[in-house]
């Protein structure tokens, strides 16, 4: 017994008719009541009775037929399954990211892709740089998202990255600061201000930027690390201090805190996506580069993954 007998019969059943079936099936009426007549025998038992009118179901019919939609629904149903996770269109993604990409890069991602892949299941990591790192290396995460150091240093030799945004870096002052400048801020002008700058630890690649944005400038900051980049913006808008920081941190600066481009030029920002390098991408993930590598910018991960 095989599944396209199953069918067969389901059809002959719902039609009450070998001649109506065949015609359904797109078949002649032999070879279909070949394949009828040979699940009879292999179950060994009649399953119509024949007749001028058509045909009707034996009681083992009535029993084959109920058992034969079942199968059928379950098979249809994995077939479908496989055939979306295959697809990426369903499945599971887990990402880790560090808090800072939160507001800036991971939005506009996550977006891009739930409107193309609703279905997949997303699941979240939060951590630091090193923690993100970990996460993909071990495999608990698929993919992850952090800020690169300045020069763009990779992760080790066992994980790829891949840029998926660049963005200037930008002062960060108090609005009353703010208003004694032009346009543009020189840092050598504010080398006398006490600089905050996010942690290493969860920050990752931002405070070597500040620190390289104020040596160009000519002199040695001596930063207060301060654990979130939020907070960092906070206590800017609140007169403690003042900070550099990629520009999409105008996005939560609120009333207090304002953002000025730097009137000296400074590396830019890169955020990436570290993967595996030694696992061939699910779908979903495939999907999810694709998306993220949507951009002019030139990608680590190679060909398959570029914009057509």
């Amino acid at each position: 017994m095989d599944l396209r007998q199953l069918r067969y019969f389901v059809t002959v059943a719902e039609e009450r008719s070998v001649t109506r079936a065949a015609a359904r099936l797109h078949l002649t009426q032999p070879p279909l009541s070949a394949q009828i007549a040979r699940l009879e025998h292999e179950l060994g038992v009649p399953l119509l009775v024949r007749h001028r009118r058509g045909v009707d179901l034996t009681e083992a019919g009535r029993l084959l037929v109920e058992h034969a939609r079942s199968v059928l629904a379950d098979v249809d149903a994995a077939v479908e399954s496989v055939r979306r996770t295959g697809q990426g269109r369903s499945g599971r993604l887990t990402l880790a990211f560090v808090p800072a990409t939160a507001w800036s890069v991971l939005p506009g991602l996550l977006r891009g892709f739930r409107a193309v892949r609703p279905e997949v299941e997303l699941r979240f990591l939060e951590g630091g740089s090193d923690a993100v790192a970990e996460h993909v290396r071990a495999r608990r995460a698929d993919l992850g998202l952090l800020h690169l150091p300045p020069g763009g240093a990779g992760a080790g030799p066992d994980l790829d990255v891949a840029v998926v945004r660049r963005e200037p870096l930008v002062a960060v002052l108090p609005r009353e600061l703010a208003a004694r400048f032009g346009d543009r801020v020189d840092l050598a002008d504010l080398a006398d201000e006490p600089f905050l700058a996010p942690s290493r630890e969860l920050a990752g690649g931002l405070a070597p930027h500040l620190l390289g944005a104020c040596r160009l400038s000519g002199f040695e900051p001596v930063p207060r690390d301060v654990e979130l980049v939020a907070t960092v913006v906070a206590l800017v808008g609140a007169g403690v201090g003042v900070s550099v920081l990629p520009a999409s941190v105008a996005a939560v600066c609120g009333p207090d805190a304002v953002t000025r481009p730097l009137a000296r030029h400074v590396p830019v920002v890169e955020t990436g996506l570290l993967r595996r390098r030694s696992d061939a991408p699910t779908p979903a993930v495939q999907r999810f580069l694709r998306l993220a590598l949507d951009t002019p910018e030139p990608d680590a991960l190679g060909p398959a993954y570029a914009r057509p």
